[in-house]
């Protein structure tokens, strides 16, 4: 009976044995597919970068084509007809506001006004004479004032001989042979009223004749005096910081008076753009501007004026930016942004974005990718601003071309959000 009893032992462990053999082996037989269907997920699987998505603040802009242009073209000239004696420049040169450029012979107008200096004198020796009566030594002083006026008036009439000549042969304008003309007039003039003081010194004179004699006075006087500001105006300045572009005369040329002698480009440039009725009405003064030419060199500028008449043929606004260069060429074409504000949006990298018949990203959830249709409100360079999302989604940001609708993707790395 024992050994019945003993055989059953045995047979009842080896039952319990085998029976635990065959559930390991069925668990480990389980656990090894499941580790084969993981790792085959995991092959399977699209390894992609993703950025948080959030609101951020970026610049609200109007983007136009502009043309640059001169800022600023001075012509120069002098207030009076002469012969360039020296010019202190050349083309390409760069001068300061205040930089003596060119100047004239002067020889001919100091003796203009040595002339008008003593036939002011003259006059007024005249008026003192009349005034108060003659003395002998009076008496020769109003002589001497007589051949000082001839000597003037001898000038001046061998000056108009020669204005006319030029006059003849076109290189002084009607207008300056008129002023030679008056000028020598003025000179007879004077010494006609220098032989009347004379006269007068001998016989005496009335009230009237006084009045007269000071009238003359007063307009011998402001001839001396022009006669010197056209002295200080042989000396020409420039009146803005620059560079000489061109030079239309050489030394020892004469010179017509006004007409330009030398042209300067005062520093910087205009940027001539047109824009809508609507545009124009949100560009103010002073807005920043952002400007591009093709060597992709980007430069800062601002809205120096606008034009509230509208072109007649393109029907568009005139709208100046200054820039504030030196080295770039008059007539470039340039791509400008002009910055008119602040919005809020969610901004993210153009890359992001596929556009095929509709504009859609991938979003990032629960290990698998999620199509995203969003639509593309303006473009910033690299970035794009988009409406469709929401602050927190996990936006996809590589390997966007291997991602499909519910594709299964694992996180690489993690780029960072908009601050």
């Amino acid at each position: 009976m024992k050994h019945v009893k003993y055989t059953k032992i045995i047979r009842n462990i080896g039952i319990f044995l085998t029976l635990g053999l065959i559930i390991g082996f069925i668990v480990f037989q389980r656990e090894q597919v499941k580790q084969e269907n993981i790792n085959e997920e995991q092959e399977l699987s699209i390894p992609v970068e993703v950025m948080m998505v959030e609101k951020a603040q970026y610049d609200e802009t109007l983007n136009y084509i502009g043309s640059i242009t001169a800022d600023h073209i001075q012509s120069l000239s002098f207030k009076s007809p002469g012969k360039i004696l020296g010019i202190n420049v050349q083309q390409g040169d760069y001068v300061e506001q205040g930089d003596i450029l060119m100047q004239l012979d002067t020889s001919d107008l100091l003796f203009e006004i040595e002339a008008a200096q003593k036939a002011m004198e003259a006059a007024y020796a005249q008026y003192q004479l009349s005034a108060k009566g003659s003395s002998s030594q009076e008496l020769e002083q109003a002589r001497l004032m007589v051949e000082k006026a001839q000597e003037v008036y001898s000038f001046q009439e061998t000056t108009l001989k020669e204005y006319e000549r030029l006059y003849s042969e076109g290189v002084i304008s009607n207008k300056e042979y008129e002023q030679a003309v008056l000028e020598a007039n003025v000179a007879l003039n004077d010494l006609n009223t220098a032989k009347q003081a004379y006269d007068s010194a001998i016989k005496g004179a009335d009230d009237e004749l006084l009045q007269l004699y000071y009238s003359q006075y007063e307009q011998a006087k402001t001839n001396y005096n022009h006669k010197q500001t056209l002295l200080e105006d042989a000396v020409l300045t420039s009146t803005i910081s620059g560079t000489i572009i061109e030079l239309p005369y050489e030394e020892n040329t004469m010179i017509p008076a006004g007409q330009p002698v030398v042209h300067i480009r005062r520093d910087g440039a205009n940027i001539s753009i047109g824009v809508t009725s609507e545009d124009y009405e949100k560009i103010h003064v002073g807005d920043p501007v952002f400007i591009k030419d093709d060597s992709n060199m980007m430069r800062e500028g601002i809205v120096l004026r606008k034009n509230n008449i509208p072109d007649q043929a393109t029907h568009l606004y005139a709208v100046e930016v200054y820039l504030e260069e030196e080295d770039i060429l008059i007539g470039k074409i340039v791509e400008c942004r002009i910055i008119i504000g602040q919005k809020e949006g969610i901004m993210i990298p153009i890359q992001s974005a596929i556009v095929n018949g509709e504009t859609y990203v991938y979003i990032y959830e629960g290990g698998q990718a999620w199509r995203r249709p969003v639509d593309i409100e303006s473009i910033l360079d690299d970035q794009i601003i988009v409406t469709g999302l929401n602050d927190g989604d996990s936006l996809i940001i590589s390997n966007i071309k291997k991602v499909n609708e519910g594709k299964a993707v694992s996180i690489i790395g993690e780029g960072l959000g908009n601050d």
